[in-house]
């Protein structure tokens, strides 16, 4: 059986932690989904960044929408290379927001728990 080509030539995707795939995982920062009990339901059964036990909503639209493949986190030290990032790139980063306040917050946090 003869596998189709994907119904558009790239998936890109910028977001938060909803569609955070792994990029979280090379960025110092609190907000990160590589412990368990993320991803025991995804298809090696370990923690990959994303914020869930299984797929995200984008992982399935990869689906419908005819990849072979899930488009890498942009920051991953192995997956995203030149040839992959041409088919789509996951740019989302948990905890990002539009207004300045949101990264305000972390930081406020970082410092009350540092001041320890």
């Amino acid at each position: 059986m003869a596998v189709a080509d994907p119904l558009v030539p790239s998936l890109t995707i910028f977001g938060d932690s909803v569609s955070d795939v792994g990029n979280n995982n090379n960025l110092i920062t609190l907000i990160r989904a590589n412990f368990p009990p993320y991803g025991r339901d995804f298809a090696e059964h370990r923690p990959t960044g994303r914020f869930s036990n299984g797929k995200l909503a984008i992982d399935l639209t990869a689906e419908f929408l005819g990849f072979d493949t899930y488009p890498p986190p942009y920051l991953s030290e192995d997956e995203a290379s030149l040839g992959s990032v041409l088919t789509g790139a996951n740019f989302a980063s948990g905890a990002s927001g539009m207004l300045d306040a949101t990264a305000h917050l972390y930081v406020s946090f970082l410092n009350t728990t540092n001041s320890n």
